[in-house]
């Protein structure tokens, strides 16, 4: 009896070896069968394009088509590494660098609820806070997907344009796309202490925060995000950055020349551009509030060298060179070319703010922009276009707003009014 039973036994397992092996056989082989490529770049290199090279490549294939089009893949490639895509300027709408595959639908931002040109205030992560001066109201939006949403003017700010930096958070799970926008106001004129105010596009409304902090000269046009904290430039050689996460001021001085600097975002740090000497330093502030070393020292020689670079140019009725370009017209710009001499790094030469996952310092010198990616040594360049009404006029840049584009989510705000009878009152 025990013979029979240690038989069946023995006979059990010999049958579950044979099965065992029979599943590694063709666990093996699945693994062996190569994936098809189709589906290797619709997982996992779609998200690293544009949105405009995506929007074309919608036409591969119906399933390309439902990838690029899920909320879900808005989401990651908000949040996929990229570089900085171009500035808006007023008057000229959006400046790409790369050409096409940095261009924006509607440069000017034609779908924008205004009754004028817009202001981009800042960006972050493809969504874009802008101001309409003619109508007094701010919006939020997605130059790369014309989408949009209203958001109410603080209750304090700084005129003529207000201290707005946005905040997008790009984690993988903000599937609605929210964000906060921080202003900065002076507590009372002439004050120099600054007070913030916070909007969210969860609560609707503005909240005062309680903090002050010293900052003299703030100017308005250099905000910008660095990991949840929105920064500023002052004129008295200091940053000044409030993070409403944790309700923190910081306040830094410049590392260098306090007249000649600039700061930015790379990688999700707070960075400056310095100028020194003949060339440009780059810091990024490190973990304990100082600034270090981000980069090797820039000559000018090689951020400014003989460039190969011209405007667009297009002939009117008699035959003569028009300085007008529509913004279609003005993408094909950083694609010609035209000598310029080397340039010196005087007054005339300026540095502006930067943005992206890489670190690219941007710089103006005269109508030529130049964004110098400090770990490549690789330049990008474009010119800032000349209209028939401003050729004897100089753009100082100091309305600009660089922008990195991103299918990235803009949720709508649910908008709460605040009593009209209610008084402002500061922390």
């Amino acid at each position: 009896m025990y013979a029979g039973v240690a038989s069946t036994s023995e006979e059990l397992q010999a049958t579950r070896e044979a099965s065992r092996r029979r599943l590694r056989v063709r666990a093996s082989a699945v693994r062996a069968q190569p994936t098809p490529l189709a589906d290797v770049l619709r997982e996992h290199a779609l998200v690293h394009l544009t949105p405009a090279a995506a929007a074309r490549l919608r036409l591969v294939h119906p399933s390309w088509a439902r990838r690029i089009s899920s909320p879900l893949f808005a989401v990651a490639h908000a949040a996929a590494p990229r570089r900085m895509s171009g500035l808006f300027v007023p008057g000229a709408g959006f400046l790409p660098f790369g050409g096409p595959d940095d261009a924006v639908p509607s440069p000017s931002l034609s779908f924008a609820p205004a009754s004028s040109d817009v202001t981009v205030l800042s960006s972050s992560h493809g969504v874009a806070c802008c101001f309409s001066p003619a109508d007094d109201a701010l919006f939020v939006c997605n130059p790369a997907t014309a989408s949009w949403s209203a958001v109410p003017s603080p209750p304090c700010r700084t005129w003529p344009r207000p201290a707005v930096v946005v905040l997008f958070d790009a984690t993988p799970y903000n599937f609605r796309g929210d964000y906060a926008l921080v202003c900065a106001a002076e507590c009372a004129p002439g004050s120099g202490a600054y007070c913030f105010q916070v909007f969210t596009s969860g609560t609707g409304s503005w909240q005062f925060a309680d903090a002050v902090a010293p900052a003299e000269g703030l100017v308005a046009a250099s905000g910008v995000a660095a990991g949840g904290t929105a920064w500023w430039r002052t004129s008295v050689g200091t940053a000044v950055g409030y993070c409403p996460e944790t309700g923190s001021v910081e306040v830094l001085l410049c590392p260098g020349d306090s007249a000649k600097w600039e700061i930015g975002s790379a990688g999700g740090k707070l960075h400056c551009a310095v100028r020194d000497g003949d060339g440009i330093a780059v810091y990024q502030l490190d973990e304990h509030g100082c600034w270090e070393v981000a980069a090797a020292w820039v000559p000018v020689e090689e951020l400014l060298p003989r460039s190969q670079i011209k405007p667009a140019q297009h002939e009117n009725a008699e035959g003569e060179a028009d300085g007008e370009a529509s913004g279609e017209e003005l993408v094909g710009q950083s694609l010609v070319i035209v000598e310029s001499e080397v340039q010196q790094l005087d007054d005339s030469v300026q540095l502006l703010g930067f943005q992206g996952t890489g670190l690219e310092v941007v710089v103006l010198a005269g109508r030529r922009l130049v964004a110098f990616d400090t770990e490549t040594r690789r330049r990008r360049e474009l010119r800032v276009p000349v209209r028939k009404e401003e050729k004897q006029k100089q753009w100082d840049g100091a309305e600009y707003a660089v922008h990195t584009n991103t299918l990235a989510l803009v949720a709508p705000a649910v908008l709460v009014e605040s009593p009209h009878d209610e008084e402002v009152a500061f922390p």
